[in-house]
């Protein structure tokens, strides 16, 4: 991908209320850190000119703090739109060590310590002018000020990370903007629309990727509820979909998405789910919903 950036959704800024969203977990002292430890390595993004613009959140803390998903997850996922070979390891870290010292401090968390503990390229090291859809997959060291952990924080061995993945080469149609509290920084996620191809695109992509994207089900489900969209809406979709699995070397059509090997692979591991939601909706329930919006579409 270029260093063009996306166009901005022309809906206005949206303000998200972060704070109730790590307030939420509070009844958990290691997730309620953990949050803590999620806005400050957002917020570093919103503040950091070099990527503040052109690092786009997507995933499940997007669900989290723009849709107010009860799933709980801690996987940061971003999409960058700048060009990887433009990429230093070295900056990265010493931009974002600074970075994360200055959001600590905005946001009100003085005892609460953020590094960078490694920066790895993905597949493999020292890849990124040669992969087609290379990554970067960060660790963020998070500890309390003067605890046994930041002692390890210092050293290059703190057991409590964050972990960040940074994908370049994705196609995206549109961003919004996302203000995190009424005063908070701005850093920039994939719109809704972008969100759902982005996802439906990760179901098709399991039986070539050998992956198993139940979280994806739930997801969807989740935002086809609650937001309905018109006849020129899933066109838009559908082209915004296309257009992503066009990258992957996909040409989806109105079965893909119930073919048995991807309906298997995404009930497979739906039962971990346990783990984030408490309460497991039905499978089925769930697949249907999304089916019945992917065979909607105007193929």
């Amino acid at each position: 991908m270029s260093e063009a950036t996306p166009k901005i959704d022309p809906k206005d800024i949206v303000v998200v209320d972060i704070a109730s969203w790590v307030e939420r977990a509070r009844s958990d002292p290691q997730a309620y850190l953990e949050r803590q430890a999620t806005e400050v390595f957002i917020a570093a993004i919103g503040i950091t000119p070099s990527y503040a613009s052109k690092v786009f959140l997507k995933g499940g803390v997007l669900m989290g703090i723009r849709y107010d998903s009860p799933r709980q997850t801690a996987d940061l996922d971003f999409t960058a739109s700048f060009n990887p070979k433009t990429v230093e390891i070295g900056d990265i870290r010493a931009e974002f060590d600074d970075a994360v010292i200055r959001a600590a401090a905005q946001i009100g968390y003085p005892s609460l310590v953020c590094r960078v503990q490694t920066v790895r390229a993905r597949p493999r090291q020292n890849s990124l002018e040669i992969d087609s859809f290379p990554a970067l997959e960060m660790k963020i060291a998070y500890a309390l000020r003067d605890s046994p952990q930041e002692i390890r924080l210092r050293a290059g061995q703190c057991p409590t990370i964050l972990e960040a993945d940074i994908s370049f080469n994705e196609p995206i149609d549109a961003i919004q903007v996302v203000r995190l509290g009424k005063d908070g920084p701005e850093i920039k996620a994939y719109s809704l629309l972008d969100l759902i191809a982005e996802k439906l695109r990760a179901l098709l992509q399991q039986v070539v990727r050998n992956r198993y994207r139940r979280q994806d089900v739930y997801d969807l489900a989740y935002l086809v509820e609650r937001f309905s969209l018109d006849r020129n809406e899933k066109a838009h979709l559908l082209q915004v979909f296309r257009t992503k699995s066009a990258s992957r070397g996909i040409n989806p059509d109105r079965n893909s998405l119930s073919r048995p090997q991807v309906v298997q692979r995404a009930r497979a591991e739906w039962d971990t789910l346990t783990l984030e939601l408490g309460d497991l909706p039905n499978f089925e329930e769930r697949f249907e919903i999304v089916n019945r919006l992917y065979r909607s579409l105007p193929w």
